[in-house]
């Protein structure tokens, strides 16, 4: 792979890790929703993950959409249904089930030492599934810059910050999670949603040990 599909690679990396880290940081709202019927009118790939929600939303108000799907949200993450399922690595990882233990640590180590700052208005444990999606976003938009700005040192530490934190967080808990999301989840979007997340960490972690 020469150096211009593998910046395109990380580019089109980042872009995928940001559109699932919104998709879980907070309920959709109308305009996500509109984003997606636009988008939805793009080819798509081939066994794509989420075609049963786009197929709902090419025939479905844009509303009505917003309403399920923030609905099933609120019930899956938010405690509003029976059998809620906590987005955090801590809840997953550690023997108790409980926030705020040692992944929680390590991952705030991580982001640190790479002078990723999470926003104050995200009051929320650190080991949120969005923020560690979104911090491989960033990872992967500083390997495509290295690699422009031909540093590949830089660019090959990057990608091994991404090696790690896939082996060493994402890849330990995102398919139990994912795992739960589709028992649970009411609507296409995040039956959809949950196998595309597990596919993408799974592929990633392949991709990046080969590279």
């Amino acid at each position: 792979m020469d150096t211009n599909d593998l910046t395109a690679l990380m580019n089109d990396r980042s872009l995928a890790y940001r559109f699932l880290a919104r998709a879980y940081r907070t309920a959709p709202d109308l305009a996500f929703i509109e984003a997606l019927r636009q988008g939805g009118a793009d080819e798509r790939p081939a066994d794509d993950p989420l075609e049963a929600f786009f197929n709902e939303l090419a025939v479905a108000s844009a509303e009505q959409i917003r309403i399920d799907v923030a609905a099933d949200y609120n019930r899956l993450f938010l405690g509003m249904g029976p059998h809620p399922i906590a987005p955090y690595e801590s809840v997953f990882s550690s023997a108790e089930g409980l926030l705020m233990q040692e992944a929680r640590d390590e991952v705030v180590a991580v982001y640190r030492s790479e002078g990723f700052a999470v926003e104050d208005a995200f009051n929320l444990p650190e080991d949120h599934l969005s923020l560690e999606l979104e911090f491989m976003a960033l990872m992967a938009e500083r390997t495509a810059l290295s690699l422009e700005a031909e540093s590949p040192d830089e660019a090959e530490r990057c990608l091994s910050v991404q090696r790690a934190f896939l082996e060493d967080h994402l890849g330990c808990w995102v398919p139990a999670f994912c795992d739960a999301v589709s028992e649970q989840a009411r609507t296409t979007f995040f039956r959809g949603l949950a196998r595309m997340t597990n596919e993408q960490v799974e592929a990633d972690r392949t991709l990046i040990a080969s590279l």
